[in-house]
């Protein structure tokens, strides 16, 4: 009996730390206030927001064929089998043999003649005790287990699962890269088809600018040098159309890589314009940050599985006992050979015990403390650092915001300098190039708006990221 209590409390024995989250100290608000919602926004489908159906879709298709998160989904079923794998550790190992040989042996094996002629045959003359050929049939169960006495195999299963559910947060990690990476690709293709309209239009300002200015040429209001700068200003707008056209297609290629489809097809999927998308901030605290973002997950349970890792180390340390056996039939004939007293069988306990290395299972040791230590402080920065991109979205999103409007203001301003420009200039009180000026100045601030608004709507987009928005949580 007390052979028995000794073996449940040597199986319930495990060497090595045990796994437990460190305290990080986290602020109760952000640094930048944010507008509260009086609708509270779903982070998980935070892109519907926009009321863009094209952008839904366009974010459903990458979901189904990135081949990045495709990859990552399939890494989550490696390490599932891998967690299997460790796991299998705990269990009895049980092994099939079978043999059916048939061997001559060699007339010189034994060379000290055995006079006893009851071990000798009639068969033969020579040295060997038993018929020169002869025939073996096999057929047994091999069975291992070794008793975790020290939670070595414990610990790898351990670790087998905790690399198993990093993987899960890795592809979520993904998930959101993704449908971050896909709304910022429609929100660039959406600024680049606003950039080129306008371009468009101020083609038709000058063009309509150049006509004017040739009929006060031709009645003989103005000089020909009038006609040249107009003209001049015309080519150099028509001009700097084709680069807005460039950058507008590679952005859609640039999303079509995303989506995991060939460039071809995907600019006809944009014939139509739309507006950039606008959307609002949501409410989030950052104590959420620990159980929405994927990549601090990942992080916390990579930190278990280094933790795991040392126990591991540890069992190196004791001695190793495994429960042997195996159980079969053996014999020369074939017909005798499942006969009761053709049975074998062998039973019993082994050890292996690690008495001197030469410093490496000490080294080994040290190793897995080290990476234990530096998974903490992977741990940590990974907080640190989403505290540090939502605040760095925030204040970019609210500056950009401010942008928006003061070049919106400034673009108000800019119509009114032009047209009271070109009255002046009708009237013959200012050259040409104050009305070229003024167009070129509005022209600019439009371009410049557009940009602005991009990029407000992107620092929105890199927030929800930030925030780990992008997938359903169920904790």
């Amino acid at each position: 009996m007390k052979y028995l209590a000794l073996l449940a409390l040597l199986a319930g024995c495990m060497v090595g730390p045990d796994h437990s989250v460190p305290e990080v100290a986290l602020p109760e608000s952000y640094e930048q206030a944010h507008i509260t919602q009086e609708e509270p926004i779903d982070l998980a489908t935070w892109w519907t927001q926009f009321g863009d159906p094209f952008l839904e879709e366009l974010v459903d298709e990458a979901l189904c064929c990135n081949f990045d998160f495709l990859i990552a989904l399939r890494k989550i079923e490696e390490m599932r089998a891998q967690f299997k794998i460790e796991k299998s550790a705990l269990y009895p190992q049980i092994a099939g043999d079978a043999a059916a040989i048939r061997s001559r042996q060699s007339e010189n094996l034994v060379s000290e003649v055995i006079e006893d002629p009851v071990t000798f045959t009639s068969a033969t003359d020579t040295n060997f005790a038993g018929p020169l050929i002869q025939n073996f049939f096999q057929i047994g169960l091999d069975a291992t287990w070794e008793l975790d006495f020290w939670g070595k195999n414990r610990r790898r299963a351990e670790f087998g699962l905790q690399q198993y559910q990093a993987s899960q947060e890795s592809a979520l990690n993904v998930r959101i890269s993704l449908v971050a990476e896909v709304s910022r690709a429609y929100v660039v293709i959406r600024s680049l088809q606003k950039q080129v309209s306008i371009s468009k239009e101020q083609i038709g300002r000058q063009k309509e600018l150049l006509q004017l200015v040739r009929s006060l040429y031709e009645a003989g209001l103005v000089s020909h040098g009038d006609v040249a700068r107009a003209q001049a200003e015309l080519e150099r707008e028509e001009g700097n159309l084709p680069l807005f056209e460039r950058e507008l297609k590679a952005s859609i290629f640039t999303l079509a890589q995303a989506l995991g489809r060939p460039p071809e097809g995907m600019v006809a999927r944009f014939s139509e314009t739309a507006p950039i998308p606008v959307g609002a901030l949501p409410e989030a605290m950052p104590s959420e940050l620990l159980r929405r973002r994927p990549d601090i997950r990942q992080a916390e349970r990579e930190l278990a599985a280094a933790t795991s890792r040392i126990g591991i180390a540890k069992a190196e340390f004791f001695p190793s006992f495994s429960l042997l056996g195996n159980f079969g039939v053996q014999s020369n004939d074939k017909d005798l050979l499942f006969v009761w007293p053709s049975r074998f069988w062998t039973i019993g306990p082994s050890m292996v015990w690690n008495l001197f290395t030469g410093g490496r299972l000490i080294g080994q040791l040290q190793v897995e403390t080290e990476r234990q230590k530096q998974a903490v402080f992977f741990y940590e920065k990974a907080i640190n650092d989403s505290l540090v991109d939502v605040e760095v979205a925030l204040v970019g999103y609210f500056k950009q915001k401010e942008r928006v409007q003061n070049l919106n203001e400034r673009i108000e301003s800019n119509l009114l300098i032009r047209a009271y420009a070109l009255d002046q200039y009708l009237a013959g009180l200012i050259p040409i190039f104050e009305v070229i000026e003024a167009e070129k100045e509005l022209f600019r601030n439009q371009l410049l708006e557009v940009a602005a608004a991009e990029t407000e709507t992107t620092f929105l987009i890199s927030l929800y990221k930030a925030l780990g928005g992008g997938w359903e949580c169920s904790e």
